[in-house]
């Protein structure tokens, strides 16, 4: 199955080499549909209007002005003076300190969005699950962007995508239209590079998490062609990193665009990446917390194509066909079973007992149509539908059970097996329409959307507005509801699960530009967001999805699930940025919120992204042409955790949580500064960028949870004190960053 899908990448590739050959569409007499105003000709004389969230001066014109149809617009054009996303720019996030150039690493430095732990480039956004953001790359809808992923995520542990392939990242953090699929917590859209002169362009970069490039080709006439391929090289040089294994993987990246006519664009896009890692504890290490071994191996691929047609100067619709696949295979064995060394052994010789099988394959196949209709010179139109066939093919199994970690029961329970395989799919429609009479805008609509695994219809509604106050200040406000499944992994894991109702949440948002200007702006905004219908355990009362306990690499746990929960989320913002000319380039944000879910007892307690505090400042500074220098510092409330029933975990030798104290304890405040420093040599035409810095500069120990040590309750050294087998588990301590960038 997995060669069968390259061999379909493959495919694609070669047809975008040989058939994409003509030139790009040409400026169209048509307004920009998704925002209500238009993108101004270079030749007419704008008014100015405040920046945007990336400190670039935007216009606004008549709306009968020149633009240029790109087929990712379609996705991300904000509604003029209402919630614009927030923006990153690829030479941003590449010369950011602490993110190693990663953009969902550099996402996390965004007001409303905190992180998993540092080994992660989770992007959880306002008090959100990971599984609650969609991620669009040119408009294709991508299941999951990152490498060393599992099901029921859309985080990993490096992105598939290298930056250099980025030109920016659009994000949106709440009060999203309706013609984006439904998602609960964001919308990133990511926009690959654009061929700037009709010459070839090749880029080649190294770096402590791996090496590639890419290659930009002009092909007849306007037409362009883009590849791009990433491999990880840390294997090469150690067999740990401090996971007990080490990351290998291998991503590609292929956009092909042609316009055959002036009236006509089209856009092929095709991602890939294959990654793996074996994780083995040491086994005479008696610090050690984890005695499971696991290997991992995974791949996937999306394939897309777009077709842009022009109506006429008011009217142009867009559709769209992609397909994703993503596999992966986790085998477990541990190396303490129930905690018996057999006679004639050592700790180090005990025979693995296989404890965990998974091999689950996704595949989703979307079809999409969208309309966009100038009405008036101040009013739009858009309306779409869409439709999604999912392939589930799981086979995932605990031959033994497994002795929770939810339960003092010292019996093995949970030992199970399901292998569901079936074809399911969901329809959505929707229409937005956009009014924007003198310094207002106001947006009306709604999405209608089925999901014909568990027989749900979903209805939600859009409403926003904003009034520009001057130039420079403006205010805005949205009511939105959202709706999501829960992941298939979980849907399918009991029976009952089947039957579990589609997440909704209702958002609330209130913000103000307090100030914008060429070089930057300043802004406040609050929201509050209610889930209901969200999934919680039937076994443990106080359990939910949004605060089950991590185990820190231990067995996997299933759970009868039940669609009767709740969840709060609420906050403030003020963020800001400021651009000097080329030199200088600031941004800071501060966020006040709390992160709050109940199980069947209604009982409301932290989830496990709750932060109260969260500020974010990050820099860079240009001494000149040639020498840059980038910080970034991070400070948080401490992570909410679960203690352990210390003298039930000591009898059994295993950790067994607290579930009346689901995340009642916190500990202390995370604080991390990073930096970096950048050396420009100019060679001819050539350019060559060397840099190097730390990440947790002052290796401050920032705490990620706490374990049981087995392997001291093994050999009975917690039996008079329990809390010696407990250990605090610390984030990633100083570590390096380095790497040069080649541009020919």
């Amino acid at each position: 199955m997995q060669s069968c899908f390259y061999a379909i990448s493959c495919l694609l590739a070669l047809f975008t080499t040989s058939a994409i050959l003509g030139q790009t569409s040409k400026p169209m007499l048509i307004s920009d549909a998704t925002s209500g105003t238009s993108r101004a000709d270079p030749t007419a004389s704008p008014a100015p209007s405040p920046a945007g969230k990336d400190g670039k001066q935007e216009t606004q014109t008549v709306v009968h002005s020149v633009v240029q149809v790109n087929a990712e617009e379609q996705q991300t054009a904000p509604n003029r003076n209402l919630q614009e996303p927030f923006h990153a720019t690829a030479a941003e996030i590449q010369s950011s300190a602490g993110t190693y150039g990663d953009f969902s690493r550099y996402l996390q430095l965004f007001p409303g969005v905190v992180f998993n732990s540092d080994e992660s480039d989770d992007v959880l956004v306002r008090g959100g699950n990971p599984i609650e953001n969609l991620y669009l790359l040119d408009g294709f809808e991508v299941p999951n962007i990152n490498h060393i992923a599992i099901g029921a995520t859309t985080g990993g542990l490096v992105s598939m995508i290298d930056t250099a392939s980025i030109d920016k990242i659009d994000f949106q953090t709440g009060g999203y239209d309706a013609s984006y699929e439904e998602r609960l917590s964001s919308v990133i859209t990511i926009h690959t590079r654009e061929l700037q002169t009709r010459q070839p362009h090749t880029e080649m970069d190294f770096g402590f998490v791996g090496a590639g490039g890419l290659r930009e080709i002009p092909i007849m006439g306007n037409g362009s062609l883009l590849l791009a391929a990433h491999r990880s090289l840390l294997n090469l040089f150690t067999n740990n990193i401090g996971l007990n294994g080490v990351p290998i993987y291998t991503n590609t990246l292929v956009r092909g665009q042609w316009g055959p006519t002036e009236a006509d664009s089209i856009m092929l896009d095709s991602l890939g990446g294959v990654d793996s890692i074996d994780i083995t504890p040491e086994a005479r290490d008696g610090d050690e917390t984890n005695t499971i071994d696991t290997q991992y191996h995974g791949w996937r691929v999306t394939n897309g194509v777009r077709w842009r047609h022009v109506y006429s100067p008011r009217a142009f619709g867009t559709f769209t066909l992609s397909d994703s696949e993503q596999e992966q295979n986790i085998q477990q064995q541990d190396q303490l079973f129930n905690n018996v060394i057999p006679p004639g052994s050592t700790i180090a010789t005990i025979p693995l007992t296989p404890v965990y099988s998974e091999l689950t394959h996704d595949g989703t196949t979307n079809a999409r149509y969208d309309g966009y209709l100038v009405l008036r010179p101040n009013l739009t139109l858009l309306v779409g539908a869409s439709t999604h066939l999912n392939r589930i093919a799981y086979d995932v199994a605990q031959p033994n059970g497994e002795q929770s970690p939810l339960s003092s029961d010292p019996a093995r329970s949970d030992a199970t097996s399901f292998t569901p395989h079936f074809w399911t799919g969901d329809t959505g429609s929707y229409a937005q329409i956009t009014y924007a009479p003198n310094r207002w805008t106001l947006s009306l609509g709604g999405r209608i959307q089925t999901f014909a695994f568990g027989g749900n219809t979903t209805a939600t509604p859009r409403l926003s507005a904003a009034y520009a106050i001057s130039t420079h200040m403006g205010i805005h406000a949205s009511l939105g509801e959202y709706a999501q499944l829960a992941p298939f992994l979980d849907l399918t894991s009991f029976p009952q699960n089947r039957f579990l109702k589609p997440i909704r949440d209702r958002q609330i948002i209130a913000g103000m530009d307090l100030y914008r200007w060429n070089h930057g702006d300043i802004g406040i905004e609050a929201y509050q967001k209610n889930y209901t219908d969200y999934p919680v355990s039937t076994e443990y009362p106080s359990l939910s999805l949004a605060n089950i306990v991590d185990t820190l690499g231990q067995e996997f746990i299933w759970i009868p699930m039940t669609s009767r929960g709740k969840g709060l989320t609420r906050g403030v913002e003020l963020f800001g940025q400021m651009h000097l000319g080329s030199r200088l380039f600031t941004q800071a944000n501060v966020a006040f919120a709390r992160s709050l879910f109940s199980g069947l007892d209604n009982v409301l307690r932290p989830g496990n992204f709750d932060y109260p505090f969260v500020l974010n400042a990050a820099g860079s500074y240009h001494l000149n042409q040639r020498y840059e220098i980038d910080g970034r510092y991070e400070y948080t409330s401490g992570r909410p955790y679960t203690p352990f029933l210390l003298q039930a975990s000591a009898m059994q030798n295993r950790p067994i949580y607290d579930l009346d104290q689901i995340n009642a304890l916190r500990g202390p405040v995370y604080s991390r500064l990073d930096f970096q420093v950048g050396r420009t040599f100019f060679l001819g035409p050539h350019r060559l960028v060397v840099y190097g810095g730390a990440e947790n500069t002052f290796d401050r120990q920032n705490l990620l949870g706490y374990a049981w040590l087995p392997r001291y309750g093994a050999r009975g050294k917690c039996d008079r004190n329990p809390s010696d087998c407990v250990s605090a588990q610390y984030q990633l301590g100083r570590f390096p960053n380095f790497g040069a960038r080649y541009f020919f």
